[in-house]
């Protein structure tokens, strides 16, 4: 038997600041996914650069998890334990609904 799917009824963007212009922020994104890998209630979903100013980008990830917000905080702070991160910031935390 495979593992059993879970099913995600929330997504939360994160925005994941750099400690400077020459982190990179494609292996920040695989940290987080190696992160994510172990977590049991919540998945990967997508990445996303965004400029800020003078060069500096930001990465915005957004994460399927299930109704476990505790999880979520304690993602947060592994994010930000990270030797690149500067900060972590809940941008957007949002319910999916069945169609």
């Amino acid at each position: 038997m495979g593992k059993e799917i879970k099913k995600f009824n929330m997504v939360a963007k994160l925005r994941i600041m750099p400690k400077g212009i020459e982190v990179d922020l494609k292996k920040v994104e695989d940290e987080i996914k190696e992160i994510l890998s172990k977590c049991e209630t919540s998945k990967f979903h997508s990445a996303e650069v965004r400029p800020i100013a003078f060069g500096l980008k930001s990465l915005e990830v957004a994460i399927l998890i299930t109704e476990a917000k505790s999880e979520l905080e304690s993602i947060e702070d592994k994010i930000s334990k990270l030797p690149d991160v500067e900060n972590v910031t809940e941008i957007d935390i949002n319910l999916l609904s069945e169609i």
